[in-house]
């Protein structure tokens, strides 16, 4: 309806700091923290967004714009609600400026509105999922990081390597661990691996298995492995799953399997007199 556009679009300025007037009123952190310039300038790109919009019938400005702004908004901590909040006291701006203006026109005040829930609806889901991805984004991350520091292979004498699990060992972290610790016993020759799983919550049937995997690949490079740090708890996770160990040598702690590797070196730890 374009004498819905060309209204909006006359009365842009107005609105806009009408909508700048509203979200002043309100405490919306975001929005308290933003220069008056700025809070304008916000608006008006908002505001033109939804204009062009308005003349569009595939509604891409303004999702656009709001995905765009959730990229940038979600990583420094800016709640979506602000936004949305803020988004919502703009266009009631324009709402009660339209009733006015179009008193004796009701069709267009339909018109304005229903452009206005469905914009809004398409601009908030764009947000969002800016938000949900940008988050997402960031746990990879962090996982991704947490998987380098803990495939980490330590060398702790000549010979013995130690390799501290930490958090939950799933088929794709395994994957993940076994080339590097491989590649470790290669280049530092060694000779006793100890595969140290106090870190680790639980060991059951699958973790299980992608230690013994890890620990066979170990056996085929000629070194010798060892799992050390298993609890009480684990061990009767392990029993009761029906875990079979094979011939895995296993000590209850990293200082008694140190002693084993080095004793498998022909060296033993004594008190000095």
């Amino acid at each position: 309806m374009q004498r819905v556009v060309d209204a909006f679009w006359e009365r842009l300025e107005d609105n806009i700091s009408e909508a700048c007037v509203r979200v002043a009123a309100v405490d919306i952190p975001f929005y308290r923290n933003l220069p008056a310039d700025a809070r304008r300038m916000a608006f008006k790109r908002a505001f033109e967004a939804m204009g062009k919009d308005l003349a569009d019938p595939t509604s891409q400005a303004f999702p656009a714009l709001l995905k765009a702004l959730g990229e940038l908004r979600s990583g420094l901590g800016v709640r979506i609600m602000d936004i949305l909040q803020g988004m919502l006291l703009g266009f009631e701006a324009v709402s009660d400026d339209f009733d006015r203006v179009f008193a004796h026109d009701p069709e267009a005040c339909v018109y304005w509105e229903r452009l206005r829930a469905r914009v809004s609806y398409l601009g908030a889901a764009a947000l969002a999922d800016a938000y949900v991805a940008a988050r997402e984004k960031i746990v990879r991350a962090q996982a991704e990081e947490i998987v380098q520091l803990s495939a980490r292979v330590l060398p702790l004498y000549p010979g013995i390597l130690v390799l501290p699990l930490v958090g939950a060992l799933d088929a794709e972290r395994a994957g993940q661990i076994t080339p590097v610790l491989l590649q470790a016993v290669v280049d530092h020759g060694s000779r006793v691996v100890l595969l140290d799983v106090t870190g680790l919550p639980s060991v059951g049937a699958e973790a299980a298995e992608h230690l013994m995997g890890a620990a066979r690949g170990v056996e085929l490079l000629g070194a010798t492995p060892i799992l050390v740090g298993v609890r009480p708890h684990m061990a009767r996770a392990m029993v009761d799953a029906g875990v079979d160990l094979g011939k895995l040598e296993s000590r209850a702690d990293l200082a008694s399997g140190l002693r084993v590797a080095l004793e498998r070196l022909g060296m033993v730890i004594t008190r000095k007199r």
